[in-house]
């Protein structure tokens, strides 16, 4: 046995103890999330999940990272929308939020015992730092501002400056190759896992937890928006490694993501079938011609089979003239037809007219504080034909806009500054890994298209969508970590 291998055997004694303390992990803290699901999230079940996520993650707070991901993708807002509930009061301290703060006392614990690990503070760092600080300047203005709601204000803060520190947890814990291509890979897992709701939804004719967004058109979604937009970020993910060869199985990962490419269609949302499409023409753009060419001829053999196959069904469907099942075949392609032509009709569509509306009533309230914005907690006046009401400004459904509108010029300035300055220091460091090139494209693919469908839907003031965004900046930032630490 060589040097290298034996010192690697060294190095990994319980390589199988860890396997299992982290499966344990898993398996107890998502029982603790569905109990809460079905019972609701009681103090008892509450201080339990508490002491089990300490015995976990404590000890590994890397784990912790990994839970966030993994739990979120899965449970979605039972995981991180699940306040606290006693017999008087609903507390809004999330299964995440718990997460999270054990997470980074683990952390704090263990870089008292290892100080090897880098404490980088770069310019990005510089910047979302002074974002968080403004973030919290808002809160406390809300506080005195008779026309705020505390509550909402609160909310926006935890969006804004809470769940950013996961990008500064991320650069500060994912520090090797080796746990850069875990997190990554998880994000696959949690992909393959998803499919079952895809099966799901069509057993039942309708998608889990699809109540939460209901349709501005009729049909039936089969797969929540949620679950939707994971499986956009998975599928960019999994392309990205497939241009570079870095999959064995090539036949059955296409089948995968073919199966999520219809789970993204199925869930009817329909900024999300345009976000993919930005995020897969960055992916085109950034990566090599050979792998581009690759990528694409792959695409194209697994687009002919799927063409195939669909034609075959119909054609059988409709010869043996099956009204049970092609009966919902035609209520799927009338309600898709629906969906995609809704786009070009603009305000025919209920859902799209509301956006507009609300965006033109934000404009010209913002206009008469631009610099500093309306602050944290505001609604504002709408009218739609014969129905009034007053909307928080953060459900806006438009990510950019909503800091623009609350914090003003100076917020979004550092926002967009920060993820400048995020990117293109990354830039330097992606083409010099070989190793881990395929992932950082796709990571770039898939930031632009999260800050697409921002522009559509409250994504950065949804913690269960928002997070993601941090993650992907921070996995991109760790890069010059990685890439700067000797073999």
């Amino acid at each position: 046995m060589s040097q290298a291998a034996l010192s690697q055997k060294a190095l990994n004694p319980n390589s199988g103890f860890n396997a299992t303390y982290s499966i344990m992990a898993y398996l107890y803290i998502g029982c603790f999330i569905i109990l809460g699901m079905t019972v609701g999230f009681s103090p008892i079940i509450y201080g339990l999940f508490l002491i089990v996520s300490l015995i976990f993650i404590l000890p590994s707070h890397l784990l912790g990272i990994y839970m966030i991901i993994f739990m979120t993708m899965i449970f979605e807002r039972w995981f991180s929308l699940s306040p606290l509930i006693t017999d008087y009061s609903l507390y809004k301290l999330y299964p995440l939020d718990v997460i999270m703060i054990i997470t980074f006392i683990g952390w704090l614990i263990d870089q008292i015992k290892n100080s090897s690990h880098k404490l980088f503070f770069g310019l990005p760092e510089k910047i979302l730092a002074t974002f968080i600080v403004v973030n919290f300047i808002y809160l406390i203005r809300s506080f005195f501002d008779i026309n705020a709601d505390a509550e909402v204000a609160f909310s926006s803060f935890k969006n804004y400056a809470f769940y950013p520190l996961l990008y500064f947890l991320v650069i500060y814990s994912v520090q090797t190759k080796k746990q850069f291509k875990n997190v990554m890979h998880l994000i696959l897992l949690a992909g393959v896992a998803i499919i079952s709701f895809i099966i799901i939804g069509l057993m039942r004719g309708e998608g889990l937890w699809t109540e939460y967004t209901p349709l501005s058109t009729s049909g039936v979604r089969f797969l929540a928006g949620t679950h939707a937009f994971y499986l956009m970020i998975a599928t960019l993910i999994g392309l990205s490694l497939l241009a570079f060869d870095r999959l064995k199985n090539k036949g059955f990962i296409s089948l995968i993501i073919i199966i999520w490419l219809g789970g993204i269609v199925m869930s009817l949302m329909r900024h999300l079938w345009l976000s993919l499409f930005v995020g897969l023409t960055v992916l085109l753009a950034l990566i090599p011609l050979t792998n581009r060419k690759n990528l694409i001829r792959l695409s194209f053999k697994s687009g002919t089979i799927l063409i195939t196959l669909i034609a075959v069904i119909l054609l059988s469907v409709n010869l043996f003239a099956l009204y049970n099942i092609s009966q919902p075949l035609n209520d799927s392609y009338q309600t898709l037809s629906q969906r995609i032509i809704s786009i070009a009709s603009g305000s025919q569509d209920t859902s799209i007219n509301w956006r507009i509306n609300f965006w033109n009533v934000a404009k010209k309230s913002w206009i008469e504080s631009p610099v500093t914005g309306l602050g944290f907690g505001q609604k504002l006046p709408l009218e739609l034909g014969d129905w009034q009401t007053f909307e928080e400004i953060r459900n806006i459904h438009n990510s950019p806009l909503a800091i623009t509108i609350q914090m003003g010029l100076i917020g979004i300035g550092l926002f967009i500054m920060f993820i400048l300055t995020n990117v293109v220091g990354s830039l330097r460091y992606i083409f010099k890994n070989e190793e881990l090139k395929p992932y950082y494209f796709s990571l770039l693919a898939g930031a632009a298209a999260i800050l697409f469908a921002s522009l559509f839907q409250p994504y950065l003031e949804t913690n269960l969508t928002g997070i993601f965004l941090w993650i992907i900046l921070g996995l991109l930032r760790s890069g010059l970590i990685i890439n700067s630490r000797k073999s």
